[in-house]
């Protein structure tokens, strides 16, 4: 099933509003970057047009439900309301009381596996389990630490619905046919050998309650013996939820890796499907929490590079706007692959990249990485 419009070659399209040929991009949205920022009351039908057909064929709700009349669920900045078996954006949560009471909190649609460390983690360069930063209190040796391992637990649902998604496949089970496990199921997961716990997916933020329940139960557990909690997210979370994450984190070594996928709020929704306020203001909140534990720094950011969407003049945007709440804040920029609606996208090109990088720099942080340098054209 063809999710693209295709009215160029993967290489250039010509722009579905303004008609001008845009080089060094796919066909994917059919808009420009100049027409999303600067005439977007033309380019929101399309985009919005694009997200609905992207997610009816997986069978997700294609707006966030709104009811007049329903059951909240507060978990993210969507607040969807939703009727008896109406399902959430996320397409994890229903309106059913007994569903937002378990689905999500006491079990979730989620997978796991052990993976060897040091490992290819956004943070590995800045991290207890990458470097041996903190040991011997957060970390089993000196430098990386080879032996051990980091249980990474994917959540299989997310409440963004990113055209790039490299996690896209975990769609093709609907909601209702996804297998969920419980705390007490996944705990033995937790081995001798683990050093730390990685939340990611889709995305943690709709089953939450659930990462959290697991993470006490986990360090618990292993009281007395260092266990990380970390997570990747794309920060949408309610505020109210900030401060139990910092917590599990911050005292247990781990860190807090925010993907900030783009500074203008309209290319934030043509690439993600919603806009970027509530990130912003919450990586504003975590920053307060930095001071308190250096190193292992307790918040990473990090923004992949989408070829005509995102380069140096977000990235320009996104560094100030990190280097002003900490410029200490570790920033990870990372090489685009293309995938799933975007799969007609070239890579990033090494050009753009390093001057992404520069641009980072010249705005005032004083530790960025360029990663995924092998995907650079």
């Amino acid at each position: 099933m063809g999710l693209t419009w295709l009215t160029g070659g993967p290489r250039g399209f010509r722009c579905r509003i303004c008609g001008h040929q845009v080089e060094g991009a796919g066909s994917g949205l059919g808009i420009c970057a100049h027409c999303i920022v600067h005439d977007w009351e033309r380019a929101r039908p399309l985009v919005d047009a694009l997200h609905r057909k992207s997610r009816t064929r997986f069978r997700l709700p294609e707006e966030v439900p709104q009811a007049r009349i329903g059951a909240e669920c507060r978990l993210c900045h969507h607040r969807c309301r939703m009727t008896q078996g109406q399902w959430g954006y996320c397409g994890v949560r229903t309106g059913d009381m007994e569903s937002l009471r378990r689905d999500g909190r006491l079990v979730a649609s989620v997978s796991y596996y052990h993976d060897p460390l040091p490992t290819n983690c956004v943070a590995d360069w800045v991290c207890a389990g990458g470097t041996g930063v903190g040991y011997p209190r957060f970390s089993m040796a000196k430098g990386p630490e080879v032996g051990w391992y980091n249980l990474a637990v994917f959540f299989e649902a997310c409440n963004f619905n990113c055209l790039y998604c490299q996690n896209w496949s975990f769609k093709r089970e609907t909601p209702w046919d996804r297998p969920k496990l419980a705390v007490d199921e996944m705990l033995p997961a937790v081995t001798e050998r683990t050093s730390c716990i990685c939340f990611f997916g889709g995305d943690p933020v709709p089953q939450l309650p659930f990462a959290l329940r697991f993470s006490r139960e986990a360090v618990k557990a292993r009281s007395g013996r260092i266990l990380r909690v970390c997570w990747e997210t794309n920060g949408s979370m309610h505020s109210s939820w900030l401060r139990p994450m910092v917590q599990l984190s911050l005292e247990s070594g781990g860190c807090i890796k925010v993907d900030l996928k783009a500074w203008d709020p309209h290319i934030h929704r043509a690439l993600c499907g919603t806009d970027n306020r509530q990130v912003l203001e919450n990586f504003a909140k975590l920053s307060q929490w930095v001071p308190l534990r250096p190193d292992p720094p307790l918040l990473i950011a990090s923004t992949l590079l989408v070829p005509g969407y995102v380069g140096e003049a977000e990235v320009s945007r996104l560094a100030r706007f990190i280097a002003n709440l900490n410029p200490d804040i570790p920033y990870a920029l990372l090489g685009f692959a293309p995938q799933f609606v975007l799969k007609d996208f070239p890579t990033t090109s090494r050009t753009e990249a390093e001057a992404c990088l520069e641009a980072a720099h010249r705005a005032g942080l004083r530790r960025v990485r360029l990663a995924n340098r092998h995907l650079l054209c």
